[in-house]
Formats: C-alpha cells, structure tokens, sequence
C-alpha cells in the first residue's frame, strides 16, 4: 500500500483528533503528504507539532468547511505549496443527540451545515485539481446514513444526503477520472477531547455509550486507503453496520422493530417504557 500513497499529496478535513488525525498518521507513514485541517486553530497546531515531532512535516491549514472562501482557500494553498493535489477526505463533522420534538429548530442547520455542505464545499473548490491526476474525493458517511437513527435524526439526515452527492458526483466526475468513494462508518472509538451538540444546541462532550460496541479508528483508516487503493465506490464497514445495510435493503419493517426495541431498552424514559 505505501507505493500507492507514495508523494501522494492528500486533504484531510477535520484532521486535529480523532479519525482524521489516525488516517494523516497512517497515509503520512505510508509516504502520503498530508494537509491537515479543523476549525480550532490551537488544537490544529498541536496536531501539527505532534507529528512533526514524529517527523512528519505537514502542512497545517485552519478554516471551517461549512464556508466556501474557507474551503477555497484550503485548495489553493495546498497547491500553491505542494503543487498539485490527489485526494480529498471530507471528514470534518459533528454529531448530536435529542429527539425531533425537543431539539432547538437551528441545530438541523447547524449539523447539515458541517456534515454535509462541508463536503460540499471543499469538493467543488477540489475538483479542477483531482481532475488533473484522476484523484481521489471520500465522503466518510455512517451506519446512520443507511437507516435514520431515533435520536439522531439530523445527523442520519446529513449522512443520507451525503449518499445522494456521491452517487451523482461519481456519474458527473467518473468521465474525468476522478474516483468518489463513500465509508459507511461504523460506531467508532471517540476521541478524549470529542464534543456534539445537546438538544439546545449547546456543545457537550461526547456521552458515554458503553452499551455499543466501538470500533478502533485505526481500522477505519486502513479500510479507508484500501478503498482510495481498490478505487471502492461504496463499502460498508464493521460487521454490525453491513447487516443494517442488508435488513434495511431486504427486511426494512424488521429493522424498524429491531431499531424501536433497542431505543426502548436504551431510553425507556423517553418511550414511554
């Protein structure tokens, strides 16, 4: 897999913890030139110096995908630097949880805002770029994005739209040879320092969620080079989220129950239980 990343040079969105920060590691070990990107400035440059200590000189840009000029800049100063561009992984986002009835009107925009015109944006400013070396764009969706999630509701939202941008990308962009690839991400080990937003809209640190199984964001980032590698359009990751995928398709009425039972086991509180 390095000779494929080999002097590869690659935007990671959301890269200053967690997911993104594991793949920057792994694709930079691999012999990628990464960019790295968040909105937090101090936490970015820390992230930039931990792998600089690591001996990984990367090139670190500040900006909020959820703003065009913000994303335009992103583009052109990677290639003002680095001179060319081969991959985009649109992995800036954030999650919430309430239900519809309680949850403040602005939060649907605030989390469509990030999640999926964060894509959006950095992707439209990328493609005259990727166009010129057949590169790699990657939307990183979720389980959330195959059947909507009682508590989630905003956040399946944005991810399902994230379905509906990939596939008409790929017919637009597939003459050009750009490669569009959408990971179904699973549950995933959080971050210390990961927040959401609560049903008020105020940012809180990521709840504990024992009662689900998380996946290893190193896992992720291998399965996501495998897809830039394999030019994969859509994968499905962790066994629990390839099964959602296969009762929602085949048994759709079976997947509302099993999805009502666990939220009635989970919150009887809120349903009524």
């Amino acid at each position: 897999m390095s000779s494929f990343f080999q002097d590869k040079v690659i935007i990671i969105t959301g890269s200053s913890m967690g997911i993104g920060k594991v793949m920057a590691h792994k694709m930079a070990q691999a012999g990628a030139t990464i960019v790295l990107n968040a909105r937090n400035r101090e936490r970015l440059a820390n992230t930039q110096q931990f792998f600089r200590d690591a001996g990984f000189d990367m090139l670190a840009i500040d900006g909020d995908v959820s703003k065009i000029e913000d994303c335009q800049r992103l583009i052109d100063q990677t290639v003002e630097k680095h001179g060319r561009l081969d991959g985009l992984i649109n992995n800036a986002g954030i999650s919430m949880e309430g239900r519809v009835n309680e949850l403040q009107g602005d939060i649907f925009k605030k989390v469509m805002d990030v999640n999926f015109l964060g894509s959006v944006y950095p992707t439209q400013a990328a493609i005259p770029q990727l166009r010129k070396n057949k590169g790699h764009v990657i939307f990183m969706g979720s389980a959330a994005g195959i059947r909507g999630l009682p508590r989630y509701a905003p956040y399946s939202a944005s991810k399902m739209a994230l379905t509906a941008l990939a596939e008409s990308l790929r017919i637009e962009e597939g003459p050009h040879g750009i490669h569009v690839g959408l990971a179904y991400v699973g549950f995933t080990e959080n971050d210390p320092d990961k927040t959401i937003y609560d049903k008020n809209g105020n940012i809180i640190p990521q709840p504990n969620r024992s009662f689900i199984k998380a996946e290893p964001p190193e896992n992720v980032a291998r399965r996501i080079m495998q897809m830039m590698e394999r030019r994969t359009f859509k994968q499905v990751f962790t066994p629990l989220g390839k099964l959602n995928a296969i009762v929602n398709r085949w048994l759709p009425s079976l997947g509302e129950v099993i999805l009502a039972r666990n939220y009635r086991k989970n919150f009887p509180e809120e349903s009524g239980v």
